[in-house]
């Protein structure tokens, strides 16, 4: 395993796309301003997933089960107004 490295910014306007091949093994999402919305785009148990939005105050932090398997699938949305602080560690 190879050295964990951290990035992290606040992030306005935008959008922040988290793929498999990127290595992302946990990510921290505070909307300081919202609103901010992620959506995941897997599918559990035949369903598929529907965007939460998060309000001033309000975030979520995913870890992987692993680092060989790491996070996929993530969209985080910060539109018009939102500000969002956005901490992930990867490989």
């Amino acid at each position: 395993m190879g050295a964990t490295n951290i990035w992290s910014k606040t992030i306005t306007d935008s959008t922040l796309t988290i793929s498999g091949t990127q290595n992302v093994v946990r990510v921290s999402i505070l909307a300081r301003q919202g609103p901010v919305t992620l959506l995941g785009t897997a599918t559990f148990n035949g369903v598929a997933s529907d965007t939460v939005t998060f309000a001033t105050g309000q975030g979520v932090t995913l870890t992987a089960a692993s680092v060989t398997n790491p996070i996929d699938g993530v969209t985080v949305v910060v539109a018009g107004s939102g500000i969002a602080d956005v901490v992930l560690s990867y490989q």
